[in-house]
């Protein structure tokens, strides 16, 4: 049940809610008209009111009606107006204010005025939160909407009413027919506003329920030339997957219909841009699959089968896509049952029923419907092919006519054999010519169905079985290579078995073969491509026989099983690295140049094929393979890319139509051959950008300049600047054409949308003309090399265009070009007497950008800041009313550079520029606000943050100067507060005041100095303070109150300075002039400090009495001021006398009445504190009073209390008493000390602990440690433990982390060791359930308290500590086995480890090898027994300790190693290096034994029972390690057991087992025993070359190894043999 107390909290929390949420306050601020939501909600309502006042003023002119509202709406009290703090009745009135505002506003609300005074009131009144008046600004708004988006010769108006739109739907419900009527108006005839008309309709588009958009909407979306590109252009900003979706549907739904094609290549741009989100996928694919089925609603066409069958090919296509691959097969995978079956049977070409398999067969349907084979044969009869190839590029009537035959044959095997006889097919020359071959890989390579394809690979397959190889037919294996990778299983299948095949083929010649025999090239010499194909690179007859072979067959099955597969296998075998073992076996079998040949091989077969289809499958693997050696890739495919660019538009479109390839795709693939750091290509770019109109084509420039946005970042830097240029030349040109047209935008788009380095916005800059013109006389102009005006303006503007938009990125050299075209301007505004505040603009923008950019690095070139400052005074006479937001920022960045330079003309520049700026500014100032505070303060503060730089013999004239021009009268006491704020502890500020102040008439001082500041002060201490919020930082009244002290004691201080006194009491002089005025202003003065003086301090000799007093009075208020007071009073130090100290002991009672009654929580809390306070002071004297009082503290209204603040200053009483009393303090611990751990335990667990709370417990827990240690044992120190883990996984920050450590640093000294060790082992499990800091903490208590313990207490509890340590070490076991979601990282478990290997290193110095032998003996049988997982967690963990156990004692537990011997046979028997974890104890283990073996110093490794096993465990590990390329760290350990060894007998088991190694089978072996015996030789030198005699016959076999690795390696193991013998090596070897 509630108390009352809880029901009155509750009363005054409901209404202040939002006012206490801060998140909730900002969000509403930030609902914005104009600007950003980010941007919105750093603005504070002055900087907004003087931007939408703006906007009213101009109203006013516009229409006088608007001034009654200056004095309620746009008045400066407007400010500071809330409707939450407005009660019904005033609501009401506003609200009858705004509307009629809004009826005069009326159609003036899209006019710019008009939107900056709605600003205004939605910002400050919240206009837009009211549903009333949200009604009627949608019925006010709409028909101007309607009527404004018909506009169509008004582009920037349509933009506008846009904009009004989009902000309009986002607040408002609008009904589905308004949103379709809308989305009809905005597309409707929007050629020039097209791109804002976009971002309106993907808001509109959300905002709709349905998903069909409006067919007019449809329709003109689609006719967009660059739809796909703007929506993914979009999707950086907006959410268009909605409207996609809605593209996507209307497309669906106009399939079958005319232009057919067109929306099929629509629909596949827009599925494979990945514009939507999962579900709006889903559903686009289950549309799509039901309209395959002939299910779909959408489909009313009635060439429904060749829509079904082109959405198949289409779903085939988009699961290969590389951008939109996977998204479209987890979208298939979500699809209910039924879809998701039958998307699956589509990708595995087994169609569900025999009607969709007709549909399939439809093509060759026809094509048998129209003949029959005879007749198809007739038609081939009697001709002779003039051609020996069909993969030339010109045209034959003889394919067509024989894929006609084909199709109508290859159902029928018996046909096909007929048909594989034909004249015409030359099938007995297939070995000299290729004709027979190239008419199958037409087959299979082009738009054929399926089953035909692959009739037509069964067709080579059987051929090949029956013939033997008379030529190298490598000509099909690019052909192959892609039918590998097409989507259909069923082609994969055939092509695999084609595939082995012609390896039995080969195989079976090359074994007939003499060795340097070959098989000639079939097609070689023009054969295959046509006479004027230029030269093509075949593959030497043994690459191939190794390219088939050992590359091809392996792997055959894995390219069958899905798509996609051979273009990973194949790149990988080409760069010569792979991710798994077997890919790198793969490719280690090709040397360097034999991938090269292989590279160069497949870039010429991919530049003259014909086929398109093929060049789109194979180049994406090609371009993955930059370089391999000399060979580049991009070298060899420039041809293709000029030659498609040579080949235009009608050209490529011919041959893609031809194939039934996207030709968009097509010239995207080859576009991609352009590299950014390749030049050759680059020009083709280029040269494709700058061809003449009607060459390449809208497909081939637009693909061109998206190559050139991708590869633009990583271009050169003189590569961008000659491209900069080219586009600035395209983006300015004034020939108007339709292709010229394109490529001005597009080259526009460049400049504007790219980010541009310095270095090309500088030649950017260079090439913007100058408009202003010289008078010349007598000179002769060359008029050809002269623009027009209009088109040197056109130029300029482009320019200053693309310099604002990448402005953001530029660096300070550029700032002097532009204020050269700054000036420019200026002069062509006077010789012309046009203004073009446009360019102005931007060149301002672009400089106020770079400067905001550059905040934290200093400009060093003096020149370009004092020309800056000069064109600030400039500008100063330009926009004065842009002064204060863009020039102050400037004026407060070079305050640390100009002002503290010491040399006249700096100070010339200075005074210019405030001379011609502060005046200006102050106009503006004074013309915006009625008091004009807050500018003048930025401007006062930039002036003050730069006092230190300012040279002392400028200083005081700076200043005085700048008080001439703001006022000096009116602000110099703004001055001295905001040098006080900003330099408080600067000893010259003081003199320095003084001096100014010594500048003025006695008048200005008293009358507005002295009272302008202590009215700022008093100000500052109101609730609502006004003016002086911009001199004084907002903070607690608490500390106002004593920045109010501070300051009045800083004023007085510099009043009395002598000369100060001196002229005040001068000129209160008997008959001086105006000396009443004086004194009046005197008197003022006085009362100001006197009341401040009243606010911020209480003090006098009777003020425990009267504090007393106040306390039995009733009223609250009175009570928290004394209580407040005497806190303050008390806290002073000074002595005073024993009766002071009996009065305030006598205070306690009265203090424990205001906690147990009072329902203020703050007097409560300063009750509290003032019990603290009595307490430190004067508690050893008045201990029973103190204990008495520590009752009502720990109760219900203060421990127990919901209010942390009254919690944590009750804490620290308690921490307070226990630290004075000490034992006497006995009564109250067992109560508070729970009650502290439970509240503090729910705190954390809530996860809203407050800081001064946790630090507050903390500390009392340290007390209780400190005096009554034996308090916190038991179930209370486990407690503690708990909370403490909580406390460190609650990220409360670094003090309070150093606040819980100290505590736990005294529990690990002042609590008993075996209770503290109890404590940690019943913990540990609850720590390893946080984080790992949690455990760290743990073990730096274990570690503390090993510390403290001597080695005899350490013996004592040898058990304890031993227990412990095993659960600890078995942290990776139960992390790892089994890993879950919980389980901690790899990295963590390490650092706990290195943790945990330290304090056990700091517990094994405490103790004996008696007591420690035993224990380590238990470690390694407690690692050894328990499950195979657990057993390597265990070990991994333990011999991870061991090598640092070794590292740090060395070889004083050399001994120690004996112990591990057997343990180290057993792992090395059962690893596994495949398997990571294994590999990691492996890794251990070898770390461990290096350790030992280089610490070595008493011989041990020299006894054969030491040295035997371990070396034979060793050099097992040889061979696993080389063949899992582990064998860095193994050799390491090899070399160092046979130095520790030091035995010729040794030496000579460890050779002979080594040499055994280098006649393996492996190569990798042999490379592993080859660089072993490289580091014993650097090892042992002369010591191990003994064995030379045994060594010379293994160098010299592998000295001609066949692996290259092993040669070289070979070669430097002799040259070290060399360098050591002194001799050469050759006379032995040889």
């Amino acid at each position: 049940m509630a108390t009352p107390l809880s029901a009155q909290l509750a009363q005054i929390r409901a209404p202040s809610t939002n006012a206490l949420n801060l998140k909730a306050q900002k969000k509403a601020h930030s609902r914005s008209l104009l600007f950003e939501e980010r941007h919105a909600a750093n603005q504070d309502f002055d900087t907004l009111f003087h931007i939408c006042h703006e906007g009213y003023q101009e109203l006013c002119r516009l229409d006088t009606r608007f001034a009654n509202f200056a004095g309620s709406l746009f008045s400066e009290q407007s400010k500071q107006e809330e409707r939450t703090h407005m009660t019904a009745a005033q609501n009401q009135q506003l609200d009858l204010v705004l509307e009629d505002f809004m009826r005069l506003l009326g159609n003036r609300l899209l006019l710019k005025p008009g939107m900056k005074s709605m600003e205004w009131l939605i910002r400050r009144f919240k206009l837009q939160l009211q549903q009333q008046n949200q009604e009627e600004i949608v019925l006010r708004v709409m028909p101007m909407l309607a009527e404004g988006l018909s506009m169509h010769s008004a582009p920037d108006f349509r933009i506008g009413c846009f904009m009004v739109l989009t902000v309009l739907s986002s607040k408002v419900q609008l009904s589905e027919d308004v949103l379709a009527e809308m989305m009809d108006r905005v597309a409707f005839r929007w050629a020039d506003v097209a791109h804002a008309g976009l971002i309106c309709l993907v808001v509109l588009a959300q905002r709709k329920q349905t998903l069909m958009l409006p067919k007019r909407t449809f329709r003109s979306l689609v006719s967009l030339d660059r739809l796909v590109e703007d929506l993914v252009l979009l999707q950086r900003h907006y959410r268009v997957g909605k409207l996609t979706l809605g593209i996507v549907l209307g497309l669906l739904k106009e399939l079958g219909k005319p232009r057919h094609p067109e929306r099929l290549r629509h629909l596949r741009l827009l599925l494979e841009a990945n514009l939507m989100q999962p579900d709006l996928i889903a559903i686009a694919l289950q549309s799509i699959l039901r309209l395959s089925r002939g299910i779909d609603p959408l489909q009313t066409s009635e060439n429904s089968g060749n829509t079904q069958t082109a959405l198949r090919e289409l779903l085939l296509q988009l699961t290969k896509s590389e951008t939109a691959g996977s998204t479209i097969r987890l979208a298939l995978e979500s699809l209910d049952p039924d879809n998701q079956k039958y998307g699956s049977e589509i990708l595995n070409d087994h169609l569900a029923t025999p009607e969709e398999a007709a549909v399939a067969m439809q093509d060759v349907n026809e094509v048998s419907a129209a003949m029959t084979f005879e007749e198809a044969v007739g038609l081939t009869m009697g001709r002779t092919a003039v051609e020996v190839s069909l993969l030339s590029y010109t045209d034959s009537d003889l394919l067509s006519r024989l894929s006609d035959a084909f199709l109508v044959a290859h159902q029928s095997s018996e046909l096909l054999h007929r048909f594989s006889e034909l004249i015409a097919l030359r099938k007995p020359f297939a070995m000299t010519e290729p004709l027979y071959f190239s008419f199958f890989v037409r087959i299979w390579c082009g738009y054929y169905p399926t089953t035909a394809r692959v009739a037509a690979i069964n067709m080579l397959s059987n051929y090949f079985k029956t013939e033997t190889l008379i030529a190298d037919v490598q000509m099909l294996l690019p052909y192959i290579l892609h039918a590998l990778d097409d989507v259909s299983r069923l082609i994969r299948q055939a092509a695999a078995e084609l595939t082995l095949v012609l390896a039995a083929s080969y195989h079976a010649v090359h074994d007939d073969l003499l060795e340097q025999s070959e098989l000639p090239v079939l097609g070689r010499g023009g054969q295959l491509y046509g006479q004027d194909v230029e030269a093509i690179a075949w593959l030497p007859w043994k690459v191939t026989i190794l390219f088939i072979h050992d590359w091809l067959v392996p792997h055959l099955e894995e390219f069958k099983l899905e798509a996609g597969q051979i273009q990973r296998y194949l790149v990988d075998m080409l760069i010569g690295h792979g991710n798994s073992t077997d890919i790198a076996k793969d490719a280690s079998k090709f040397k360097t140049s034999q991938r090269a040949t292989i590279l160069h091989w497949l870039c010429s077969q991919i530049v003259v094929t014909p086929i398109c289809s093929v060049k789109i499958g194979l180049l994406p693997v090609l371009m993955r393979v930059p370089k391999i050696g000399q060979i580049s890739t991009g070298t060899l495919l420039t041809p293709m890319l000029a030659s498609t660019v040579e080949q235009g538009q009608m050209g490529i479109q011919a041959a893609c139509a031809k194939e039934h390839v996207d030709d968009s795709q097509y010239v995207e693939r080859v576009m991609e051959i352009a590299r950014p750091n390749d030049s050759e290509t680059l020009q083709v770019l280029k040269d494709c950008i700058c061809s003449p109109p009607g060459t390449a084509g809208p497909l081939l420039i637009l693909a061109a300049f998206r190559r050139l946005r991708s590869v633009w970042p990583q271009m050169k830097s003189q590569t961008q600047i000659s491209f900069g240029k080219t586009m600035l030349d395209l983006a300015a040109s004034d020939v108007e054409t339709e292709h010229t047209n394109l490529e001005q935008q597009e080259a526009l788009g460049i400049l504007l949308t790219t980010k541009l380095s310095t270095e090309v916005l500088q030649s950017l800059l260079q090439e913007c003309p100058r408009l202003a013109t010289q008078e010349v006389a007598k000179r002769r102009r060359t008029l050809t090399t002269q623009r027009s005006g209009e088109q040197n303006i056109k130029r300029a503007n482009i320019v200053l265009e693309a310099v604002e938009s990448s402005a953001m990125h530029a660096k300070i050299p550029i700032l002097g070009r532009l204020f050269e075209v700054l000036l420019d301007l200026q002069a062509y505004k006077e010789q012309s007497g046009t203004e073009l505040h446009f360019l102005e603009l931007l060149v301002m923008n672009s400089v106020l950008n770079i400067l905001e950019q550059s905040p934290t690095t200093p400009i060093q070139e003096t020149d370009v800041q004092q020309t800056a400052l000069l064109l600030v005074s400039v500008l100063a006479g330009i926009a004065p009313e842009l002064i204060l937001h863009n020039i102050m920022p400037i004026f407060t960045f070079l305050n640390s550079s100009i002002l503290q330079r010491t040399d006249d003309y700096s100070a010339y520049v200075v005074k210019q520029t405030m001379d011609s700026v502060i005046p200006r500014v102050m106009d503006s100032l004074r013309k915006q606000h009625k008091d004009p505070m807050a500018g003048v303060s930025e401007l006062l503060l930039s002036f003050a943050a730069a006092f230190d730089h300012i040279p002392s013999q400028r200083r005081l004239a700076l200043f005085k100067s700048l008080m001439h021009l703001v006022g000096a009268d009116q602000y110099l006491f703004a001055l001295i507060i905001l040098l006080q704020n900003k330099l408080p502890n600067n000893k010259r500020v003081p003199q320095f005041l003084v001096d100014l102040l010594d500048c003025y008439q006695v008048e200005v001082l008293l009358k507005q100095t002295i009272e302008r500041y202590m009215a700022t002060i008093s100000d500052s201490l109101r609730p609502d303070p006004t003016f002086s919020a911009h001199l004084i930082t907002h903070m607690s009244s608490n500390m106002l109150k004593e920045d109010a002290i501070h300051k009045i004691t800083y004023f007085s201080m510099l009043f009395e300075d002598k000369r100060l006194a001196s002229r005040i009491a001068e000129a209160f002089t008997p008959g001086r002039a105006q000396i009443e005025r004086l004194r009046i202003s005197m008197s003022n003065a006085i009362d100001r400090v006197l009341s401040l003086s009243r606010q911020c301090q209480s003090n006098n000799q009777e003020f425990t009495t009267v504090v007393q007093h106040l306390l039995k009075g009733a009223d609250t208020q009175a009570c928290y001021d004394a209580l407040r007071s005497f806190e303050v009073r008390i806290s002073d130090r000074r002595s005073e006398p024993a009766a002071a100290h009996d009065a305030c002991l006598s205070l306690l009672p009265s203090l424990m009445s205001i906690i147990q009654t009072c329902e203020n929580e703050s007097a409560i809390c300063i009750a509290v504190t003032c019990i603290d306070r009595i307490a430190e002071r004067f508690g050893k004297k008045g201990s029973v009073a103190v204990i008495d009082a520590i009752t009502t503290v720990i109760s219900s209204r203060c421990l127990g209390a919901t209010n942390t603040e009254i919690q944590t200053t009750s804490l620290l009483t308690l921490s307070t008493v226990v630290q004075t009393l000490g034992d006497e303090c006995v009564p109250f611990i067992p109560q508070a000390l729970p009650k502290t751990l439970g509240i503090l335990e729910n705190a954390i667990d809530d996860g809203d602990c407050n800081k001064r709370l946790h630090n507050a417990a903390y500390l009392f827990f340290s007390a209780v440690l400190a005096y009554t240690p034996w308090a916190m044992a038991g179930p209370n120190l486990d407690l503690l433990l708990k909370v403490s883990h909580g406390s460190c996984n609650s990220g409360l920050g670094e003090d309070c982390s150093a606040q819980r450590k100290a505590t736990l640093n005294l529990v690990a000294k002042q609590i008993e060791p075996k209770d503290c060790l109890c404590a940690l082992d019943r913990t540990w499990n609850n720590a390893m359930g946080e984080d790992p800091e949690a455990l760290k903490e743990q073990l730096q208590v274990l570690e503390t308290l090993i510390a403290h313990l001597k080695k005899s207490a350490v013996s004592r509890h040898a058990d304890a500590f031993t227990k412990l340590l095993i659960k600890a070490f078995d942290l990776r076991r139960i992390q790892f086995c089994p890993k879950t979601e919980d389980s901690y990282e790899e990295s963590e478990v390490v650092g706990v480890e290195a943790a945990l290997n330290h304090v056990a290193l700091s517990l094994i110095y405490k103790m004996n090898d008696t007591i420690f032998k035993p224990i380590f003996v238990q470690l390694i049988d407690w690692a050894a027994n328990s499950s195979p997982a657990a057993k390597i967690q265990r070990r991994t963990a333990l011999y991870n300790f061991l090598i640092h156990f070794n590292d740090i004692l060395k070889s004083i537990v050399t001994n120690y190693a004996a112990l591990v011997i057997e343990d180290i046979t057993d792992i090395m028997k059962g690893v596994i290096l495949s398997d990571e974890a294994s590999r990691l104890l492996w890794v251990k283990v070898i770390q461990t034994l290096h350790q030992t073996f280089i610490h070595d110093q008493d011989g041990f490794w020299q006894s054969p029972t030491h040295f035997r096993p371990v070396s034979e465990v060793l050099l097992d590990q040889l061979k696993p390690a080389a063949e899992a390329s582990m064998t860095s760290q193994l050799i390491t350990a090899i070399t160092e057991l046979v130095g520790a060894g030091d035995s010729p007998k040794h030496h000579k088991t460890i050779n002979a087992a080594i040499l055994q190694y280098a006649r393996s089978d492996v190569p990798a072996v042999r490379l592993a025993a080859v660089q072993c015996q490289q580091s014993l030789t650097n090892r042992l030198g002369a010591e191990w070359l003994a064995l030379l005699p045994e060594l010379l016959p293994f160098i010299s076999e592998l000295q001609e190894d066949d692996d290259e690795l092993v040669e070289r390696e070979t070669r430097r193991w002799i040259k070290k043999i060399e360098d050591v013998l002194g001799e050469n090596l050759t006379p032995m070897l040889q």
